[in-house]
């Protein structure tokens, strides 16, 4: 194990809790997001004068960006912030096949993690996708290892494979990496693994992206006896360690064109230890492993935009062993903490209960007078994110706005035409795996076409519609606040500005996908442009809905590019100056990308002369 310089020895592990003969004592799990250790420790901090016992230490991990070098494969962008125990912990063997300067970098940043946990007392949870992608170099020296391919064909440009489990060999490996994990963070007593997506799997599932794959040698083994031996394997680690740890095995959320990865998880749970569940179901006697207590954070509905509050902790509590809490990230947090505070007191039985209690956190907030005010507000936005699920195949904004990035591309007839000078700040950025046609069109994101044709204009349309409704209701509520707050509207400023930039991001998506449908339709009908119409001639509707949707996206980028000039804290959520942009985060630069968004859109008005026939009055 290599560490970077100045890193203490490893620790020796701290005694597991006295939970008596069940197992051990409940946990209260907060998830929250702070990439800054000063105030990761007074974020723990926080959580411990609330209940936590556990805190995540996985997020905002340095990322693998090592993964992608040397190849134009956009897939890694989907695991390269999840960690992996075999390659930041690497054994001897796959050590060589893992950048040496990622492992150090990672290993400082969860050895830090857990002296800030460790000097309050706190213990840590690991979140992560695992069997994960290993190097094909290091399949190409133990070929008896390569498992299932784990990517997903249509949005990668490279196979992917991880480890089997089936083979002993394997399992030695994890159990090696999982006591050096231990052995420096010995805080760590959680697992929680996402399988199955993002760059992992195993063998046989039926859920694999490639279909149901794997070694001919393990293809009849069964499902529970593959899944018994891996978790079995992890907790053997931790007991040579003498550091009892849990795992919890889950597969993805299978939607309704989706396989599920188990099909039985009772069956499985049931013979695992106490300790190792599997889809959220606890060995031996299949029982709830955890509950959650808010919205999983995975970007959330408004993502790029951060700082927007949706009060979704409801702290009505359950008789699971776990309670995991899930907390924003640094610009809504200090609203979580509060949120969980008044809801742990509450603990409210009934909706009507719950909203009492909303009320009353409202009153903290805005005071008597306004506190009504806030609760609609939190209502209308809570009604946003309904809506907007409509369009769930992923986070909408997120698929689009930022993997697509919808927000500062331009609009143009005859996309496949731009050189790449004009597309080089947003092309290398795309989550597209084929060719130069599916990247120029704005409505393939990642070969699901979800948003695709005329009917999906319409119905996509609808839901934008509705969801600007419920923003609009949000806008008039806090500027009631902020008329009434006296001297401290600062807040409520701030507030409205990013319900303005998600409204810009919106109109941007519809904008999208209306052009899109439009371009499609007349490029498929065959409708010759007239060269030299006769005077008279009217603009056709379609010619003017093309003409008007692009003239109203460069407006609204116009309008999103002032917004985010005239704040100086955050309306989105961009990388820091100094730092590369990358697939999943915005630049820090995008002001500048939308003046090159617009440049490029108004330099190409007279090309809608080769599709449309223009009007001659």
């Amino acid at each position: 194990m290599i560490l970077a310089a100045g890193l203490a020895a490893p620790v020796a592990a701290a005694p597991a809790a006295d939970g008596g003969p069940d197992g051990p004592s409940p946990k209260i799990i907060f998830d929250l997001s702070v990439a800054d250790d000063a105030a990761f420790a007074q974020a723990a901090a926080r959580a411990k004068a609330l209940g936590a016992t556990h805190v995540v230490i996985t997020e905002d991990i340095p990322r693998s960006e090592w993964e992608s070098a040397g190849n134009d494969d956009p897939y890694p962008a989907w695991y390269a912030h999840r960690p992996s125990i075999l390659k930041i912990f690497a054994p001897p063997e796959i050590a060589p096949f893992v950048d040496r300067a990622y492992r150090e970098r990672a290993a400082a940043f969860l050895e830090k993690r857990c002296q800030l946990l460790r000097a309050q007392g706190l213990k840590a949870v690991w979140i992560a996708n695992e069997p994960q992608v290993l190097p094909e170099a290091f399949f190409a020296a133990y070929p008896q290892l390569r498992g299932p391919r784990v990517d997903h064909p249509q949005r990668a440009r490279l196979p992917r494979f991880a480890p089997c489990v089936d083979e002993p060999e394997t399992l030695r490996l994890y159990r090696q990496a999982m006591r050096e994990l231990l052995a420096h963070c010995p805080e760590i007593d959680t697992f929680d693994f996402l399988t199955s997506d993002s760059g992992s799997g195993l063998c046989w599932a039926p859920a694999l992206y490639a279909g149901a794959n794997g070694p001919a040698d393990c293809e009849n083994r069964p499902m529970a006896e593959r899944v018994a031996g891996f978790l079995k394997a992890l907790q053997a680690a931790g007991q040579d360690s003498g550091h009892p740890v849990e795992v919890n095995l889950h597969q993805i959320e299978p939607r309704s064109w989706m396989t599920a990865t188990f099909s039985d998880p009772l069956g499985i749970a049931r013979g695992l230890l106490r300790g190792l569940a599997v889809n959220n179901r606890e060995g031996p006697d299949g029982r709830p492993y955890a509950v959650d207590d808010g919205a999983e954070r995975w970007h959330g509905p408004f993502y790029p935009v951060v700082g927007i509050p949706v009060p979704t902790i409801d702290g009505r509590g359950s008789n699971a062993p776990r309670t995991i809490v899930h907390l924003g990230n640094a610009e809504t947090l200090e609203f979580d903490f509060g949120l969980y505070r008044v809801m742990q007191a509450a603990r409210p039985a009934t909706e009507t209960a719950r909203l009492a209690a909303l009320r009353r956190y409202a009153v903290e907030l805005a005071g008597e007078r306004s506190a009504d005010e806030l609760v609609a507000a939190w209502s209308a936005l809570t009604d946003a994110t309904r809506s907007l699920a409509a369009l769930d195949f992923g986070p909408m904004l997120t698929m689009g706005t930022v993997l697509n990035r919808w927000v500062d591309r331009p609009l143009v007839p005859f996309p496949e035409e731009l050189p790449p000078a004009a597309t080089a700040y947003y092309r290398p950025y795309l989550l597209q795996a084929k060719g130069a046609a599916e990247a120029a069109d704005v409505a393939d994101i990642q070969a699901m076409r979800m948003y695709e044709g005329w009917g999906a204009r319409l119905l996509f349309h609808r839901v934008i519609e509705l969801t600007t409704g419920h923003l609009l209701r949000a806008r008039a509520s806090i500027g009631r606040i902020k008329a009434a707050a006296g001297a401290d509207p600062a807040r409520w400023e701030l507030l409205l500005a990013r319900i303005e930039a998600l409204q810009c991001l919106l109109r941007s998506a519809d904008d999208m996908v209306a052009y899109q449908a439009q371009l499609d339709r007349l490029k498929v009908s065959g409708t010759k442009a007239e060269v030299d119409p006769v005077l008279g001639t009217q603009s056709g509707w379609d010619r003017t809905d093309l003409e008007t949707t692009a003239r109203r996206e460069i407006d609204n980028a116009v309008h999103l590019r002032r917004l985010l000039l005239a704040h100086s804290e955050p309306l989105l959520d961009l990388g820091p100056a100094g730092e590369p942009e990358s697939i999943m985060r915005l630049g820090h630069q995008l002001p500048d990308e939308l003046n090159a968004k617009i440049a490029i859109m108004n330099a190409h008005w007279e090309d809608y002369r080769r599709l449309v026939t223009e009007p001659n009055l």
